[in-house]
C-alpha cells in the first residue's frame, strides 16, 4: 500500500511536470511546505506550513488541480481540507506519530555505506557476513543478529547496508532502520496521546511490526521503561512474523544496564557476532580504499599508510580523518608528495594521535602484580587463593571504573575468562569496596602508582 508520503509525492512531482506552477514559486512555496496527513470518508487532510502557501492552494483552481491529481493517483474522488501544520498536529496527534514512524523509515539510510566499499578484515569478517547473508535468506536461521563493539568501528556502516543493498536488489521488501533514540521518541509520542486518543500505541505497534527488516543503532540507549513494554510486543511479533531483526550495541548483550531482562534473554537468543578494532593490516586496507580513484592526484608514500595504520586504528573515523587532515593540509603546502616527515609534522598536533602515556589495562595489570608481588602467569591462571583472587577483582574494578572497559575486553586481558566471570567478579569487588576496609585500600594504593 503506498504511503501518504508517497502518494503526495507523485501528486507534486505530477502537477511540478504540468508546469501549471512557475518552478521558483513551486519549489519555494509548495514542495517543502505541504504534507498529507491523513484521507479519511473521502476527505483528505493536507497541511501547510506558511499563510502564502495557503493562500496558494486556496484558489479555485489550483484547488481543483490538487483535487482532481489526487483522486485520480488515490483511484477515488477526494476533496482536500487544509490545515495549519501546528493545528494538524492537535487535532489528529496519533497520525502524526505514524507519519513521524513512516518518515524516519524512508530517510534515515546513508547510500554512502554499502558492503562494496566496507573493508572486511580478521575483526569484522564475521559480523559482516552474518548482515550479508540475512539480506538474501527468506527463513531468516539467526534471528536476532547482535553485532557489539566501541564505537567508531563500522556497525552503523553495516546496518546501513543491509538496508541500501535491499532496496536496491529487493525492493519489494519493507525495511525499518532508526538510532534507537528516534525509536524511544516514536514510542514516547505514541504513549503520550493514549490516554486521550485510545489506540496510538496499537496503531504504532501494528506499523512497526509490519516490517520485513528491523534494523535498531545502538540499542543499549533503549533505557525508558516504559518504552521497552510497547518495544517487547513489537519485538516479540516481529519474531513471530519472522522478520529479521539486526541490532548494535557497544557492549555485549550480557551487560547492558537498564534494560529489562526478557529483552536482553531474547537479544542473546539469535547471533551474538563482535566487532573489534582492524588490525593492521585492515586499517591500511581502509586507508587505500578512501584513496581509491585518487591514487594519480594524491601522492603519498607507503610507509605513511603505515604510519596512520599504528598510530589510529582504535577507531575508523579518527583513521579516515587523519588521512583527510594530511590531504587537506597537502592542498595548502602543495608538497610533491606526501612523506613521513610532512605527516608527522601536519598530525603531531592532533589530540587523536594515541598517547602511549595513556593509561591501558596492561599498565594496570602491572600495577596490581607489583603491588601484590605475583606474575602475571598467577594473575591470569586458575589459582583459587584468597590474595591471588583478590588481585584479579582489583584489576577487574580498575579496569571498568578507570578505563570503563567491556567484560568481554576485560576477559581478554585476564586469561580469557568468560565475561560472565569477569561482571561476577566486578560485582564482588564493588561490595568489598564497600565493606572491606583492606580491599578498598589495596585499591586506593594501585591507583595512586598508575597516577606516579
Amino acid at each position: 500500500m503506498t504511503s501518504y508520503n508517497e502518494l503526495w509525492n507523485q501528486v507534486l512531482h505530477a502537477i511540478q511536470e504540468s508546469h501549471y506552477f512557475k518552478d521558483d514559486i513551486f519549489h519555494t512555496w509548495i514542495e517543502n511546505k505541504t504534507s498529507l496527513f491523513n484521507i479519511d470518508n473521502q476527505t483528505a487532510y493536507v497541511s501547510f506550513k506558511t499563510m502564502i502557501t495557503h493562500q496558494l492552494l486556496s484558489q479555485e483552481n489550483n484547488k481543483q488541480l490538487f483535487e482532481s491529481t489526487l483522486s485520480e493517483l488515490y483511484g477515488e474522488d477526494l476533496s482536500i481540507q487544509y490545515f495549519d501544520y501546528k493545528e494538524a498536529n492537535q487535532l489528529m496527534p496519533s497520525i502524526q506519530v505514524q507519519k513521524k514512524t513512516e518518515e524516519i523509515a524512508q530517510s534515515s539510510l546513508n547510500p554512502d555505506y554499502t558492503f562494496e566499499n566496507f573493508v572486511q578484515g580478521y575483526c569484522n569478517q564475521e559480523a559482516y557476513a552474518a548482515c550479508l547473508s540475512c539480506c538474501t535468506q527468506i527463513k531468516h536461521t539467526f534471528n536476532p543478529i547482535m553485532i557489539y563493539g566501541n564505537s567508531g568501528l563500522g556497525k552503523t556502516h553495516l546496518l546501513h547496508a543491509i538496508g541500501n543493498y535491499l532496496k536496491k536488489e529487493r525492493p519489494e521488501v519493507k525495511v525499518f532502520y532508526a538510532y534507537s533514540g528516534q525509536l524511544v521518541t516514536i514510542l514516547l509520542d505514541a504513549m503520550k496521546t493514549k490516554n486521550v486518543y485510545g489506540n496510538t500505541v496499537e496503531q504504532v505497534k501494528e506499523q512497526l511490526s509490519n516490517y520485513d527488516y528491523f534494523l535498531i543503532d545502538d540499542v543499549q540507549n533503549l533505557k525508558q521503561s516504559s518504552s521497552q513494554e510497547v518495544f517487547f510486543t513489537v519485538y516479540n511479533q516481529l519474531i513471530a512474523r519472522n522478520a529479521q531483526i539486526v541490532m548494535t550495541s557497544d557492549m555485549h548483550p550480557n551487560e547492558l544496564s537498564g534494560l529489562q531482562n526478557r529483552l536482553i534473554s531474547r537479544f542473546s537468543s539469535g547471533l551474538i557476532t563482535n566487532i573489534s578494532k582492524p588490525e593492521f593490516d585492515t586499517s591500511k586496507a581502509i586507508l587505500r580504499k578512501k584513496l581509491e580513484g585518487n591514487e594519480e592526484s594524491i601522492l603519498i608514500q607507503d610507509n605513511v599508510l603505515d604510519y596512520l595504520a599504528s598510530k589510529f586504528s582504535d577507531d575508523v573515523r579518527n583513521l579516515e580523518g587523519s588521512l583527510n587532515k594530511l590531504i587537506f593540509n597537502a592542498t595548502i603546502e602543495n608538497p610533491e608528495v606526501i612523506d613521513l616527515d610532512f605527516a608527522q609534522r601536519i598530525l603531531m598536533k592532533e589530540p587523536v594521535i594515541i598517547n602511549q602515556d595513556e593509561l591501558t589495562m596492561k599498565q594496570i595489570k602491572k600495577a596490581v602484580v607489583n603491588f601484590y608481588g605475583f606474575t602475571y602467569k598467577d594473575l591470569e591462571g586458575k589459582s583459587r587463593q584468597k590474595n591471588i583472587m583478590n588481585a584479579r577483582q582489583v584489576f577487574v574494578y580498575l579496569s571498568r571504573e578507570l578505563l570503563h572497559k567491556a567484560y568481554v575486553a576485560i576477559g581478554q586481558e585476564l586469561g580469557n575468562r568468560d565475561h560472565t566471570t569477569i561482571l561476577s567478579s566486578y560485582e564482588r569487588a564493588r561490595q568489598k569496596m564497600e565493606n572491606d576496609k583492606a580491599f578498598s585500600m589495596a585499591v586506593d594504593k594501585v591507583k595512586a602508582t598508575l597516577k606516579q
